[in-house]
């Protein structure tokens, strides 16, 4: 350990040299233990978030190439706050840690790989954080299923609770402020609805095209979003499409959608998705996954982060089920089933209706496609059989090879389907929900 502590104690002394006495000690001051060593990894402390924060995205290239200068080891630097050090198995499951204001807390601004298809809305987003309210009001996220787009808002959240610890802040998706509205209508008792909008200082609400045609719901967010907008209230909005491609939308409401920043996020290139995979691998393993198998997921799955760290999730946990090294052909072998998902269909676009409900349930897409029973996998494994039924007309053969079960599984789980949302209404509502995601 006292090895690494010396290796940074040298990088520390050459950024001495470079920088102004008040700039180093502003930020380097108080960057001085090592934590540990893990996998070329050496976990540098920091005091607070602004500082880790700003020698990521300021000075770590200035780092690397130091660190290159000064030793021939394949090693990084990895700076940390005090209570991020949690010794994991190697064999644990990382699980969202989900905060008390919906936040998911390994969505951060540093755990969000930036390259040309997202740079400018990260930028934006980092801005907003820093001087919410008030640099940009409101901030409009738009882009495809799975690109980022709810992970970079609630970084937002997460980066303004932890500098402002007295903001009362809230993520929701737009369909649970729809339901929040219909539940205090139906009561005729506003108490509730009105307690839990009124008091927040930073509205998150994702997939807000969830509001098409939900008129008096949009008149109610209307009035929210004004008073909070006039009151220096910062407001972040997601939508897969543009404020202005928005259907069954007042103009009011989409004009003042455009009043502050609109910003888009497009499907990374090759090199992100490297990148992306990567961090994501370093996330979820202490094993080293090799270039050649994070390319050849980056080259197979091409459209969006969820197919991405679903494949590299696959890969790594039967690795880790069959104790075998996770090697190239290791992942040939595992990911032919999520391979033949994609392989060109004629007009039909089912994978994107796969990628919108692993992405509703937030699974991976490849635990949907499997055989596990637990019932987190089994409903949206189901909904997604209706779906290609109904609304791509596949067979009940055609479905069955997605799947890898029989065809009379495919049946059993379309038919339950059908039942039921006869009677249950939350089931109705997701399928409506998929339906209008995908265009149906």
């Amino acid at each position: 350990m006292q090895e690494y502590q010396s290796l940074w104690n040298s990088v520390r002394d050459e950024l001495k040299n470079q920088l102004a006495p008040s700039t180093f000690e502003e930020t380097f001051g108080k960057v001085k233990r090592t934590a540990k060593e893990e996998n070329g990894l050496i976990y540098i402390i920091c005091p607070n978030t602004v500082t880790k924060f700003k020698i990521n995205q300021v000075y770590y290239k200035s780092i690397e190439g130091i660190l290159k200068k000064i030793t021939s080891r394949q090693v990084k630097f990895k700076f940390v706050l005090d209570e991020e050090i949690i010794e994991k198995k190697q064999d644990s499951i990382d699980i969202p840690k989900i905060s008390v204001n919906n936040l998911n807390l390994n969505y951060t601004f540093e755990s969000f790989v930036v390259g040309e298809s997202n740079k400018r809305s990260w930028l934006t987003a980092t801005k907003v954080a820093e001087d919410p309210g008030y640099f940009v009001n409101p901030l409009y996220i738009f882009g495809s299923v799975g690109l980022g787009k709810t992970h970079l808002m609630q970084a937002i959240g997460n980066f303004i609770s932890e500098m402002h610890i007295d903001f009362k802040i809230l993520y929701i998706q737009a369909q649970e402020y729809f339901s929040d509205y219909t539940k205090a209508c139906a009561d005729k008792n506003f108490e509730a609805f009105e307690k839990k909008y009124s008091t927040i200082d930073v509205l998150l609400v994702d997939d807000i095209q969830m509001l098409e045609k939900k008129v008096s719901t949009q008149e109610q967010f209307f009035n929210l979003f004004n008073e909070m907008i006039n009151n220096n209230k910062q407001v972040v909005i997601t939508s897969d499409r543009p404020a202005s491609k928005l259907n069954g939308f007042m103009d009011r409401l989409t004009s003042r959608f455009n009043s502050g920043i609109v910003v888009d996020i497009n499907q990374p290139d090759f090199n992100q998705r490297v990148s992306i995979l990567k961090k994501k691998a370093e996330e979820m393993t202490a094993k080293q996954i090799n270039d050649d198998v994070l390319a050849y997921i980056a080259e197979n799955f091409t459209d969006n982060v969820r197919e991405l760290e679903g494949a590299l999730n696959r890969v790594i946990r039967m690795s880790e089920l069959f104790n075998a090294e996770p090697n190239l052909q290791f992942a040939k072998d595992e990911l032919q089933v999520l391979i033949k998902v994609k392989k060109p269909k004629e007009d039909n676009n089912y994978e994107n209706a796969l990628s919108v409900i692993s992405d509703m349930y937030s699974i991976p897409q490849a635990d949907m496609l499997g055989k596990s029973r637990q019932e987190k996998y089994v409903t949206p494994r189901h909904i997604s059989m209706y779906i290609l039924k109904t609304k791509y007309s596949l067979t009940l053969q055609q479905i069955a090879s997605i799947f890898s079960c029989h065809h009379t599984s495919v049946m059993s789980g379309i038919q339950k389907i059908e039942k039921e949302q006869e009677e249950n209404e939350e089931l109705k509502l997701a399928i409506e929900t998929v339906l209008k995601k995908i265009g149906g």
